[in-house]
């Protein structure tokens, strides 16, 4: 467990659960091998105590970006990967950046930092930089074309809704989402997959359903989460044969009726949820749900 001084998502690898992974289409990373590496070039040390920007092009590299800054930058933006170049410099400004952390360094080296880290995925190293500190995070939200809005929240503030509900039952969930992680749902399902000592499955751009699904199937994927029209997707596809997760949950807009049908007769093993979250509040919310007890709950609002 981590920690009262620093909550840093690292202290939750260090349980003694085995063959805890993350992986994408193309690559598998050992989480518990994960804090005797590191996917830093250079030296991790210098971004201690720094406000950094994260912009990477890879979903895996960002995750794992993620869980090694968080405890040693004072500040963590997480930035999309559709950013517009235009507010760049203004997402600088408001929030203080001086290092930025890419897989693209010629992309950032004229914004104005002092200091651009390259990545790549985790390799073995004996000087891995441990949590001395309990990072802020800031996300990007914005309900219109505008300029992106800060919002900041501490790590602990963040997860505090999520529970190790799969470690206490004996059974580490394996956790996947349709959404970027570098987007605030996804972001919420990578920190559910780390806390609760699970694994998690990412999804990748331009994949075909059929081939997402099976991914999923072999991976053991037993906790999933997706958009409505996601869910949709899927179902109009009819990829979901052989697929039987134990938990299905639907974020991000309203589930009409004829969906949460679908969904029933899909996974009839598989519970179902309704979960919204507000991420710029670090809060979240979920209540089960059968079909028919939906439509009173779909409007609620996190205050």
């Amino acid at each position: 467990m981590p920690s009262r001084e620093v909550f840093a998502l690292s202290n939750y690898l260090r349980a003694e659960l085995k063959d805890r992974t993350i992986s994408d289409a193309r690559h598998t990373v050992s989480l518990t091998d994960f804090l005797q590496q590191t996917c830093l070039i250079g030296r991790p040390d210098d971004l201690s105590a720094r406000s950094v920007l994260l912009a990477v092009s890879d979903q895996l590299i960002s995750a794992v970006a993620m869980m090694e800054i968080d405890g040693m930058a004072s500040r963590l933006l997480v930035c999309p990967p559709d950013l517009e170049t235009e507010h760049v410099r203004a997402l600088i400004e408001g929030a203080g950046i001086d290092a930025i952390v890419t897989d693209q360094p010629l992309r950032w080296s004229g914004v104005g930092v002092y200091q651009v880290a390259a990545v790549r995925l985790p390799v073995w190293s004996p000087a891995r930089a441990r949590a001395r500190r309990t990072t802020e995070w800031l996300t990007l939200t914005s309900d219109t074309l505008d300029e992106p809005k800060i919002v900041g929240h501490r790590s602990e503030e963040l997860c505090g809704a999520i529970t190790a509900a799969g470690a206490a039952q004996g059974v580490p969930p394996v956790w996947a989402t349709f959404s970027d992680i570098r987007r605030a749902g996804g972001l919420r399902i990578l920190l559910r997959a780390v806390i609760s000592g699970g694994s998690m499955v990412l999804s990748e751009p331009g994949e075909p359903i059929a081939d997402h699904v099976a991914r999923l199937v072999a991976r053991g994927v037993t906790h999933i989460s997706g958009t409505p029209s996601q869910w949709r997707s899927l179902l109009t596809n009819g990829a979901a044969g052989g697929f039987s997760p134990r938990h299905v949950s639907l974020s991000g807009g309203n589930a009409d009726q004829a969906l949460l049908d679908g969904l029933k007769q899909a996974f009839p093993d598989a519970s179902i949820d309704c979960a919204n979250a507000s991420i710029g509040a670090g809060a979240g919310f979920s209540w089960p749900t059968t079909p028919r007890a939906i439509r009173a709950q779909t409007s609620r609002a996190v205050h």
